[in-house]
């Protein structure tokens, strides 16, 4: 269904709405499947997916793509493949509804009716209640009708229907779950011998030949935070120009008096505090006596509906937490707002005698001035700000249109400028030391706006953090280079140390590995390598001191007593075996961990079954590119082809 009518119940089988998501992509709306249309793009067994189907679907799609991303053209969402999108899931669907069906599903009339009874947009906002006349209101924003509404909401539960009966079906027995409590909480006793850097060789000083040749292969080298070791980056000077709102605020004084005045406007026109609400039960009555009758009655504790039935009075309006304005009988309206919680009354309002209880009573709310000043000044020192802002803005523009340079414009306005050394896109200057202030002040929408100018003009203002402008101009361009050796020496001769060391632990771990599992005795090889042996028990899941997930990994695929090598890091490499498999004790599981298990499972296993369903479903259909009509595909989205291809 729709997104707007469909707001599925949480559930053991919420899977089954996620895997038809994949499956046809995202469901945001589409019309039902007709069938008998002459005009079929794709045929699943007694469904046909019409022109007309696929072209209002598609139109619905683009609408919602278009809204999110309003740059988007419709050719460009055809490119990006959104026809084929929503043909995928409607011939997804045209199968589900197929094969329901061949296996004789239907969906009864009352069915239908709870359905579209439940949905929240077609509630009465006042009585919270489903609304034939709001439902019709909603359809036809959306571009329904009743009858489209009705076929698709068929078609939703028809699949729902099909696939609860086979994923709902899936029950996960208990040795599974008892399999997988084993699986996670089995123990492993592990022993491991640890090579690091420490137990290298001492590596020889690298010479000039030497590091220019590992430079020259290792260009693409990056640091921790991702940036090119060995290349300097392209720089940019630019010249910066501000308006800055906090700039503006800190010269504002508000007078205080203007701010009760202020607050005295904001409390006579309603815009302050919580106003008062009411809940209320009322009871129309033909006369005063009848009124006074039921009141008495809604006083003694009798329900509203009960004393309806027993005097023959109409059903009784039950308003919850209502404004004044919002009670459509204004005399009710002031007798009601009169009341406490608890109390009844028989009240004659403009259209004759009601009876009502009052069940929840609210009164307004207002601040005082003093708790409401830190606001009031805030906004109205924000207010002056933004006029100071504004008008400095008009004159830099005004200045800047009569053929001033940047420099003259923002010396005649009175705005500051900002001229920067070359900088890279991170706000890096040539040391290439990150200096988080000036990345912080420049921000990514400066820098990077800067780094897509051509060299030597200003561009047009442009706004960023919601209430500020810059302009910039780039004044020189430094193009990205190979830094000088003397530059990168020290990283560069770091780096390959590392990998010398990495090397040399590499064949030791290799050498090691080959001894241990000649049966060499582990103390033996620990001492002839320099290494060092720890142990420990672990789950699956766990981690511990010196034993990281890739070594815990490794021990789990492991059969006792075997050794096996793991790289832990650069330069850091752990032989392990393990010592000991202790099982779980499937006896302690709880019920809880049981169900959850199961539930795990089940959910699994209907994912499995649904991925099956749609593999079975394209075959016996033949739902492959060749059943699709491309010349009526190209005529639903608006490509009419007058030649097949």
């Amino acid at each position: 269904m729709l997104t707007l009518f469909r707001s599925f119940a949480k559930s053991p089988f919420a899977l089954v709405i996620i895997l038809l998501i994949v499956l046809a992509f995202a469901f945001t709306g589409v019309g039902g499947i007709f069938t008998g249309s002459g005009t079929a793009v794709v045929v699943a067994g007694n469904q046909q997916v019409s022109v007309r189907e696929v072209a209002q679907a598609f139109e619905r799609e683009l609408q919602r793509v278009q809204t999110e991303n309003p740059d988007i053209t419709r050719e460009q969402a055809l490119e990006f493949g959104l026809g084929e999108q929503v043909l995928q899931r409607l011939t997804t669907f045209a199968a589900l509804e197929a094969k329901a069906s061949e296996l004789g599903l239907a969906i009864s009339p009352d069915a239908l009716v709870d359905e579209a009874a439940r949905q929240t947009a077609f509630r009465n906002p006042v009585t919270d209640r489903f609304d034939y006349n709001t439902m019709i209101s909603v359809l036809q924003n959306n571009g329904m009708t009743e009858a489209q509404f009705r076929s698709e909401l068929e078609g939703d539960l028809l699949r729902q229907q099909l696939i609860f009966a086979l994923a709902g079906s899936v029950p996960a027995p208990e040795f599974l779950a008892e399999t997988r409590y084993d699986v996670r909480r089995e123990r492993r006793r592990i022993t491991a011998l640890l090579l690091d850097a420490s137990t290298a060789d001492e590596i020889e000083d690298p010479t000039e030949e030497q590091l220019e040749s590992f430079i020259a292969s290792n260009q693409d080298m990056t640091d921790r935070n991702g940036l090119p070791v060995f290349t300097a980056p392209e720089f940019r000077a630019v010249t910066l120009v501000r308006f800055r709102l906090a700039d503006f605020l800190r010269d504002i004084e508000i007078d205080e008096t203007m701010l009760r005045e202020t607050y005295d406007y904001q409390v006579e026109t309603g815009q302050l505090g919580t106003p008062a609400r009411r809940s209320f039960v009322q009871l129309t009555a033909a006369d005063e006596a009848t009124a006074q009758t039921v009141a008495s009655r809604l006083e003694a504790g009798e329900s509203a509906a009960t004393i309806a039935a027993d005097m023959g009075l109409g059903e009784p309006v039950e308003l919850e937490e209502v404004e004044a304005y919002e009670v459509p009988d204004s005399q009710v309206a002031e007798a009601v707002f009169g009341m406490s919680e608890g109390a009844t009354a028989a009240v004659e309002g403009r259209f004759g005698w009601n009876a009502v209880l009052v069940t929840m009573s609210e009164d307004e709310q207002l601040p005082t001035f003093e708790e409401q000043l830190p606001q009031l000044r805030e906004e109205a020192a924000r207010a002056d700000a933004l006029d100071a802002l504004y008008d400095q803005i008009a004159a830099f523009e005004e200045a800047r249109a009569s053929g001033s340079t940047l420099e003259q414009a923002a010396a005649q306005s009175g705005t500051p400028i900002e001229v920067y050394a070359p900088l890279d896109q991170y706000g890096r200057d040539e040391s290439l030391e990150i200096d988080m202030q000036r990345y912080t002040e420049l921000g990514p929408d400066i820098l990077a706006t800067a780094f897509e100018q051509s060299q030597g003009f200003a561009i047009d203002l442009e706004q960023y953090n919601e209430t500020d402008y810059f302009t910039v101009r780039v004044d020189e361009i430094i193009p990205s280079a190979p830094r000088a050796l003397d530059d990168v020496r020290d990283v560069a001769e770091a780096r390959w140390r590392e990998i010398q060391v990495d090397t040399q632990l590499s064949a030791r771990a290799d050498e090691a590995l080959e001894q241990l599992q000649a049966g060499e005795p582990l103390d033996v090889v620990a001492l002839t390598t320099g290494g060092r042996t720890e142990s420990t028990t672990t789950t699956r899941s766990a981690t511990a001191p010196n034993f990281g997930r890739n070594v815990v990994s490794r021990a789990f695929s492991l059969d006792p007593g075997v050794w096996d090598s793991v790289q832990t890091g650069t330069g850091s490499y752990a032989l392990v075996r393990v010592d000991e498999i202790i099982p779980a004790d499937t006896s302690a599981i709880s019920e809880s961990e049981m169900a959850t298990m199961q539930e795990e499972l089940a959910n699994e296993m209907g994912e499995d079954v649904l991925i099956a369903l749609q593999q079975a479903l394209q075959q016996e259909y033949g739902l492959n590119n060749g059943a699709v009509d491309r010349q009526l595909f190209a005529r639903a989205l608006g490509q009419d082809q007058t030649t097949q291809p």
